[in-house]
C-alpha cells in the first residue's frame, strides 16, 4: 500500500515538475499591448503617482512666469539697428524680429523643469503654451534682464527639475516592481546613490548632447556655405546619428531606479536591450508618442483662460504617467526574460 502511495506521489511531483516546465517554456514577456495596458492598470490603483504632473502644469498655468523678454528685447534692437543690404534681408530681420518679440511673450523659464524626455516630470504646459493669460487674470512676471542670471537660472531650473524627476520615476520604479514582487529584496543602491547616478547620467548626455550639437551646426553651417545641397545631408545624418545614439540609452533611468544597476551596467543592459528587442521597442515608443502627442493636442485644445484647461492638465498627467509606467513593466519584463534565458542556457 505504501509504495503504491509513493507511486502516486512521484506521479503528481513530476506532473506538476512537467507542467512548470511548459508553462516557463510557452510563457514569455508582455507584449507590447500588455505592458501598456499593465502600466495603465499601475496608474488607476495608485493614482497619487499622477500629482507632481498636476502640480507643475498648475505652476505653469495658474503661477508666476520668468520671462526673458527684456534679453530679446535688446538683441532685438541690436538686430534692428545693422542697416540691411537688400530687401530680401530687410524680409528677414523682419521676420526673426516678429518670431523673436512672440517667443519672448509666450515662453516661461519655468518649462525647463520639463525640458528633459524620461528624466524630468511630464508636462503638458511646457510643450503647448497657454500664453500669458489664466482664469486668474495676467499672472506676475518676473523678468530675467541679465545674461549671468539667465545661466544662473537655468542651471537652478535643470537641477530642481532632475530632482523633481527622480522622485516621479523612482516612484513609478517602486510601484512596478512591487506589482511583481509584492515583498521586494532590499535594493543595492540607497535613494541617494540612485540619485548621483541619475543626476551623473543626465550631465553626462547634457555635455555630450552639447558638443555634439555644436559641431553638428559648424559642420552644417561650413558645408551649406560650400554646397548647400551637401549642408541638407549632414544635417539629416547629424539627426539620424543622434537620434539613433539617443535610441540606446533609452532604458538607462530604467536600469538604475528599477533594475538597481550600476550606471556603466545600466547603460550597457539599455544598448543589449535595444539590439536584441528592436521591433518591439520601436513598437512600444511609436505607440506612445502616438498617443501622447495626439491626446496632447486634444488636452491643449481650451484656451488658457478658461477652467476647461484643466480637464487636459489631469488627463495629460494620467495618460503621461500610464505610458511611462508601461515602459518601465517593458524593462522589467524584457530584462527577466533575457536573464531566464541566460540562466537556462547555463
Amino acid at each position: 500500500m505504501s509504495h503504491k502511495i509513493l507511486a502516486k506521489s512521484a506521479n503528481l511531483v513530476g506532473n506538476s515538475i512537467m507542467s512548470t516546465r511548459t508553462r516557463e517554456e510557452t510563457s514569455g514577456p508582455l507584449g507590447v499591448i500588455g505592458c501598456l495596458a499593465a502600466g495603465f492598470e499601475i496608474l488607476g490603483r495608485h493614482l497619487w503617482l499622477v500629482i507632481l504632473p498636476v502640480l507643475l502644469d498648475l505652476l505653469l498655468w495658474l503661477g508666476p512666469r520668468l520671462s526673458i523678454a527684456p534679453l530679446l528685447e535688446g538683441f532685438v534692437a541690436l538686430l534692428t539697428a545693422q542697416p540691411a543690404p537688400d530687401p530680401t534681408t530687410a524680409r528677414q530681420v523682419t521676420q526673426a524680429v516678429q518670431l523673436l518679440k512672440q517667443f519672448g511673450e509666450q515662453f516661461n523659464l519655468f518649462s525647463l523643469l520639463s525640458a528633459l524626455p524620461l528624466l524630468n516630470v511630464p508636462s503638458l504646459l511646457a510643450r503647448h503654451t497657454p500664453g500669458a493669460v489664466s482664469p486668474l487674470g495676467e499672472p506676475r512676471a518676473l523678468l530675467v534682464t541679465n545674461v549671468l542670471v539667465l545661466m544662473a537660472w537655468i542651471a537652478a531650473l535643470v537641477i530642481v527639475g532632475l530632482a523633481m524627476g527622480f522622485l516621479y520615476l523612482n516612484g513609478l520604479a517602486h510601484r512596478v516592481r512591487a506589482m511583481h514582487s509584492p515583498t521586494p529584496a532590499l535594493p543595492h543602491f540607497s535613494g541617494v546613490g540612485k540619485l548621483i547616478r541619475v543626476f551623473s547620467f543626465a550631465i553626462s548626455l547634457l555635455m555630450s548632447g552639447t558638443v555634439f550639437t555644436s559641431l553638428w551646426l559648424l559642420l552644417t553651417a561650413i558645408t551649406a556655405a560650400i554646397v548647400q545641397p551637401l549642408g541638407f545631408i549632414v544635417w539629416a545624418l547629424g539627426v539620424g546619428l543622434g537620434g539613433y545614439a539617443a535610441m540606446h540609452l533609452l532604458f538607462v533611468v530604467h536600469g538604475i531606479l528599477l533594475g538597481e544597476r550600476g550606471l556603466l551596467r545600466a547603460a550597457w543592459e539599455s544598448i543589449v536591450l535595444i539590439h536584441t528587442q528592436l521591433p518591439s521597442v520601436i513598437g512600444l515608443v511609436v505607440l506612445a508618442m502616438v498617443i501622447y502627442e495626439g491626446l496632447g493636442f486634444v488636452w491643449s485644445l481650451p484656451s488658457g483662460d478658461s477652467w476647461l484647461l484643466l480637464v487636459g492638465i489631469l488627463g495629460n498627467g494620467c495618460i503621461a504617467t500610464g505610458l511611462t509606467a508601461a515602459t518601465f513593466v517593458f524593462y522589467q519584463e524584457r530584462i527577466a526574460s533575457t536573464n531566464e534565458r541566460g540562466t537556462g542556457s547555463g
